[in-house]
């Protein structure tokens, strides 16, 4: 088995890119670890709750993105390899990566070609997001990526084995740490 002990893995992108799919699949490579779905942190939200997609969320997504750090780096603390996935764009690392204190953090963003996404995206059950206006302004801000562009996989060629793969030899050779 793959090791990621002590260390997080972001598994971001768009809606539809295939993350939580993805995710499921890279911790079953390892002998210890924790999968961190971002969205359970926006479900936590009881009252006050603001879509995350839009301007007036900023404050509620730091918060948020605070929280998922946190929570990453004490089990990356405990030995545990920690795969978060969630939409953590590169806007939020200078948020994500002190909350995670000193951790070591990886950075994958998965980007398939926008018709894969949105058709996977919209195919989805609710509560899932599924109406194609946000998650095209959340693909297309993935698509500038200035400077993180040794952390982007197309996946739109491979099968969830093969990018699984890619993705344990790119973390191997030290290729997505942030």
């Amino acid at each position: 088995m793959s090791t990621l002990a002590g260390e997080i893995l972001i598994v971001t992108g768009p809606p539809g890119a295939g993350k939580s799919t993805m995710a499921r699949a890279l911790v079953e490579r390892f002998d210890r670890a924790v999968l961190l779905e971002g969205d359970a942190y926006f479900q936590a939200i009881v009252r006050g709750w603001i879509a995350p997609w839009t301007p007036p969320a900023r404050d509620q997504n730091t918060v948020v993105t605070k929280a998922m750090g946190a929570s990453a780096g004490e089990f990356a603390r405990g030995g545990y390899a920690v795969v978060l996935e969630g939409i953590i764009g590169p806007w939020f690392l200078d948020t994500f990566v002190p909350a995670a204190g000193g951790m070591p953090v990886h950075y994958l963003i998965v980007r398939p070609t926008a018709e894969i996404a949105m058709d996977r995206a919209i195919a989805r059950e609710a509560p899932a997001l599924v109406d194609p206006e946000p998650i095209a302004h959340m693909y297309e801000a993935f698509e500038s990526h200035d400077g993180y562009e040794r952390h982007v996989l197309d996946t739109s060629d491979h099968t969830i084995d093969e990018t699984v793969n890619l993705v344990l030899a790119r973390v191997e050779e030290g290729a997505l740490r942030l």
